[in-house]
């Protein structure tokens, strides 16, 4: 079970996950993070950590334009 975390506090955003990789009843704690950032993009995956690789170094996000929330 992958647990992630996001917490927005006086204006700042925290997130933080696991490293756990399970299958079955094994458990690997593993290397590779399930939260990183690409580009203005802070993210975090569960499930495959192979899409958690493809989300952090291939997607290319495409531009965000910057809002403001009131």
């Amino acid at each position: 079970m992958t647990c992630i975390v996001g917490l927005e506090h006086q204006g700042r955003v925290y997130i933080g996950g696991d490293s756990a990789g399970i299958a079955g009843t094994g458990l690997c704690v593993r290397a590779d993070a399930k939260v990183f950032r690409n580009g203005p993009f802070l993210m975090g995956f569960t499930t495959s950590f192979r899409m958690g690789q493809l989300l952090q170094f291939k997607l290319k996000p495409p531009p965000h334009l910057q809002t403001s929330i009131p």
